[in-house]
């Protein structure tokens, strides 16, 4: 073990380094000990996904994919040495060479995920897990006590990166490099903090502003930002490369704490050898491009040969020994807890999009949070909780027997499949609706058991399958085609995406969620499972299947109806024409779905207006047009109620009562 003696007597002298992280106002996401089966997310239930976003498996080495058991079939598996493991000493996350028989598995997968070009340069296989598909946040205190493998090559790293889609920002709390075995390299002992971020907002437009320099940046260092050219933009870095050995510290054969606190105006770096010794060793400030939820990852990588840092051929056997493993002890998450409260006991609205703590009353009550980061705290009664599934995630306090909650555009079929996603994570139950593939979805119910709940307490309500063809590399990009010309396309086992390309086609779908592309007037589609959530897109006047309750009306002019369920209807084109039935539907309006018309009739149920409301007309049957001096506007946090009758109410979000008197229909 390499100790500078002045630099630990400077780690050790009271005063000389800056104070630790301050955990006041946060409270626990994840405290993760890998005690146990690693608690893989599998696309319904779980916590860790091992592979990339979308099942692509390429790192930033030429020769080397993440990889995991489950993806290549059961002869690989069994040819394949662990890269992921639990250990008596934590997560074990290793860097294999691939087995030559599995080679040509690995290949094909390669070649069905469109990355088939670069194949047959793959040598090695690395683990990571991340929770891109289950959990990201913004802000909040980040940590990982960990050990680092050695060897030229290896590059292990704990960050965050962009829970939308593309890249940056990011955040290193750190990125080391494996010692040299044999023979010294100046990265020996040596791990990069960071910041990246650029100008572009995920629409690739420059909204972002880059003019920034780091206030906190050490006495005779540039404090700009580090500026490299990418493709057509620039990308900016506020870092810092670290010396372990100055902070007295052995990384290869010590476990030691990497963490960081961000926060909207910092991002603060610590390090030591536990919790009690950790110490400010770097702050940037944030950047404009880093005020968005991320997601984490701990992964290793090896570069291989070839690469900026490449390991020696006469040491690849010492790097890749199982032994040599990137050892992962804790892994713990706190997000900061909303200053604001919401105390509905007092009178006020549980409905706000700000990060919000929403208190309940002891009675009996309906909370409907809005988009933010919410803690809602349940202290009696009966309590019905609707969510509307968003970019922020939930973590509800108190959750009973006799509360329940209506999912409201949530991938959930019905009350069991939300039984199986149900994930035991520490003292919490998890419930992860997945990412799309950015923007993971989960509500967290805090000290509960999976075993306390029961399917009657859950209700999903206008579902919307996640987009698996942008989600899942696997899948082809476009949609099938009746190409052998016999007028019929059938859905397979895991869902299709299935379209008429306008000629008459009898359409049957599968078991899976399936997407329908109509524009034939006589063309038929059949769903034949009640069990799925199947979407149908027309540009033709249409009534809704049997058993497709999500359709998006894509061309002017045409009317879509829904049938007797709880439909979801889209209004994706001017002029398009929604209309219900019975039940409890849902209009969706597009921004650029101008001069809507929506059809109610007497008796249609408990409908909901959502989207650009006021581009919407609303035409009321002859029913409803008879009683409507019955007719009840009130204001309600969410928008306006409608009230038309007994059993018949519209809600229009977004929309005050001044609004709402310029859809509705003209008096006479």
């Amino acid at each position: 073990m390499r100790i500078h003696c002045a630099a630990l007597a400077l780690l050790l002298a009271p005063g000389t380094l800056l104070a630790g992280p301050d955990l006041s106002g946060t409270i626990s996401i994840l405290d993760e000990t890998f005690d146990g089966p690693l608690n893989r997310y599998d696309g319904r239930s779980g916590l860790w996904s091992t592979l990339p976003r979308r099942g692509n498996l390429m790192t930033n080495a030429a020769e080397t994919v993440f990889i995991d058991h489950g993806v290549l079939g059961e002869e690989a598996d069994a040819l394949l040495p662990k890269v992921h493991e639990i250990t008596p000493e934590g997560l074990a996350l290793r860097t294999v060479a691939i087995p030559d028989d599995v080679l040509p598995a690995l290949r094909d997968y390669m070649k069905a995920t469109r990355q088939g070009n670069q194949a047959d340069k793959i040598r090695f296989g690395t683990g990571e897990i991340t929770t891109a598909h289950t959990w990201s946040q913004t802000y909040g205190y980040f940590e990982i006590e960990a050990r680092i493998p050695r060897g030229r090559g290896r590059w292990p790293a704990f960050w965050l990166t962009y829970a939308g889609l593309g890249w940056p920002p990011e955040i290193d709390f750190f990125e080391a490099y494996g010692e040299g075995i044999g023979r010294p390299t100046k990265k020996d002992g040596r791990f990069n903090t960071s910041v990246h971020f650029d100008a572009r907002g995920e629409g690739r437009e420059e909204i972002y502003s880059t003019d920034i320099e780091n206030p906190y940046a050490d006495p005779g260092t540039d404090p700009k930002p580090n500026e490299r050219p990418r493709g057509d933009r620039s990308v900016y870095t506020f870092n810092k490369y670290q010396d372990s050995a100055e902070y007295g510290a052995d990384i290869y054969s010590d476990f030691h704490i990497f963490a960081g606190t961000w926060t909207p105006e910092k991002v603060t770096f610590y390090f030591g050898k536990d919790r009690d010794s950790l110490r400010e060793i770097y702050t940037a400030p944030t950047a404009e491009d880093v005020h968005s939820p991320m997601f984490l990852i701990a992964n290793d990588q090896f570069t291989a040969r070839g690469g900026w840092w490449p390991a020696p051929e006469e040491t690849l056997e010492q790097v890749l020994a199982p032994e040599n493993a990137y050892m992962i002890r804790r892994i713990r998450v706190r997000a900061f807890e909303p200053e604001l409260q919401l105390d509905m006991a007092a009178g006020t609205s549980a409905y706000d999009d700000r990060d919000s703590v929403i208190l309940d009353t002891p009675g009996d009550d309906t909370i409907a949070p809005a988009a933010g980061f919410d803690v809602i705290t349940l202290t009696g009664g009966a309590d019905l909780i609707h969510l509307q599934r968003g970019k922020s995630n939930k973590i509800i306090r108190g959750f009973d027997a006799d509360d329940r909650i209506i999912f409201d555009s949530y991938p959930f079929v019905d009350a069991k499949d939300v039984m199986t996603r149900l994930t035991q994570v520490g003292a919490d139950v998890w419930l992860p609706s997945g990412a799309d593939p950015g923007w993971p979805s989960t509500v967290i119910f805090r000290d509960r058991d999976v075993a306390d709940f029961s399917a009657d307490q859950f209700e999903s309500r206008w579902p919307v399958s996640l987009d698996l063809w942008r989600a899942e590399a696997k899948r082809s990009r476009r949609p099938e085609f009746d190409i052998d010309g016999d007028g019929r396309l059938t859905g397979g086992p895991d869902g299709s995406w299935l379209n008429d390309q306008g000629r008459a086609i009898e359409i049957t779908g599968g078991p899976g969620h399936d997407r329908f592309v109509i524009a034939s007037r006589e063309s038929n589609v059949v769903e034949p499972s009640a069990g799925s959530i199947d979407r149908i897109d027309t540009m033709i006047p249409l009534d809704l299947p049997a058993n497709v309750e999500h359709g998006v009306a894509r061309r002017p002019d045409a009317l879509l109806r829904g049938g007797s369920g709880n439909d979801r209807l889209e209004a994706a084109s001017p002029r398009a024409l929604l209309q219900g039935d019975e039940g409890d539907d849902l209009f969706v309006i597009a921004p650029n779905a101008t001069n809507v018309t929506i059809r109610l009739r007497a008796g249609d149920g408990h409908d909901r207006i959502r989207g650009a409301a006021s581009q919407a007309l609303l035409a009321m049957g002859p029913g409803l047009l008879a009683r409507r001096s019955e007719w009840r506007l009130t204001e309600v946090p969410e928008g306006t109620l409608l009230t038309l009758g007994d059993d018949q109410s519209l809600l229009i979000e977004g929309l005050d009562e001044t609004a709402v008197q310029a859809i509705l229909p003209a008096t006479d």
